[in-house]
């Protein structure tokens, strides 16, 4: 619980920092935030496409991340806002998205996870069926091999 909280703390932080240096709305996309430097190296521009892929992440959550430590020792976190908000009613997320941050570690043992926030203010974290997660990194100057991009096996 206490990394949990850590997390969400060292998000929040960065979110209210980078409000001070320069005025960060919805419009303006993803935040690529490298866990292990601890500062944003990029900046994904809001489009349809980036939309489209998370609503893509969203459908197909295939199980609750199961740990507390949800965010990897080193790796990326992609924070998106969720423009327009998108309603949700998933087996595993209900609610309205408003903001979503994909974590992908460089451990064999950390699959990605997808923080999900609603409207309701609620969270959840789970794990993706990510077939399009390597596309959506290399279309992003994103992706390296070391990148554990495979999915856990769910019991």
């Amino acid at each position: 619980m206490k990394l949990l909280v850590r997390s969400l703390l060292i998000l929040t932080v960065i979110t209210i920092g980078l409000s001070f240096v320069q005025a960060v709305h919805a419009s303006d996309g993803a935040e690529v935030f490298d866990i292990k430097r601890g500062e944003i190296v990029q900046r994904i521009q809001n489009s349809q496409l980036l939309q489209s892929q998370v609503k893509e992440w969203l459908s197909s959550a295939i199980g609750i991340a199961r740990s507390f430590n949800i965010e990897p020792n080193d790796g990326l976190a992609i924070k998106i806002p969720v423009t327009p908000p998108y309603s949700i009613h998933h087996e595993l997320v209900n609610g309205t998205v408003t903001e979503v941050v994909m974590f992908i570690g460089r451990s064999s043992t950390y699959f990605p996870t997808l923080l999900i926030f609603t409207k309701e203010n609620n969270f959840i974290a789970v794990h993706i069926a990510n077939h399009q997660l390597k596309d959506f990194l290399e279309e992003n100057k994103l992706y390296t091999p070391e990148l554990n991009l495979s999915e856990p096996v769910l019991h």
